[in-house]
């Protein structure tokens, strides 16, 4: 929830975005292994947020009303399901040279079911905000 600017500095997100025939093949799997990093599948990561902010009754942000609406839509479940975050030691945000070094690697293993490669930084200026409708609602 506010993981993304109480730590004080900006930091980033690798995100893959994947077809259809997109698996963790052998060597992308060493590269994540050996970088103690992980592939969440987006749509995933947007359940799990919404299970956490359900188990602390965290339920009346924005940000919240926001993602819930996303897992609730089809289209929108489709689109995220082909999206990939990938965490380094367990976290979803890292400093932007690590981010750097793991997307060349990726771009290495020249894998054709990665259609791009996406790097977002916590600035929330950069980043989507909730649209009004949920920021008026209690």
């Amino acid at each position: 929830m506010s993981y993304y600017t109480d730590h004080g500095e900006i930091l980033y997100q690798i995100r893959l975005n994947v077809n259809k025939q997109f698996t963790v093949n052998e060597e992308l799997n060493s590269l994540l292994e050996v970088h103690d990093a992980s592939l969440i599948c987006q749509y995933d990561a947007f359940v799990n947020f919404i299970n956490e902010c359900e188990s602390k009754d965290e339920t009346v942000n924005p940000l919240y009303k926001w993602t819930k609406e996303t897992i609730e839509n089809e289209n929108k479940k489709i689109k995220y399901k082909n999206i990939y975050s990938v965490l380094i030691n367990k976290q979803q945000v890292y400093k932007e040279e690590i981010a750097d070094s793991i997307i060349n690697k990726i771009e290495e293993l020249n894998i054709i079911s990665v259609e791009s490669i996406d790097k977002f930084d916590t600035q929330p200026k950069n980043n989507p905000q909730p649209p009004k409708k949920f920021r008026n609602k209690t």
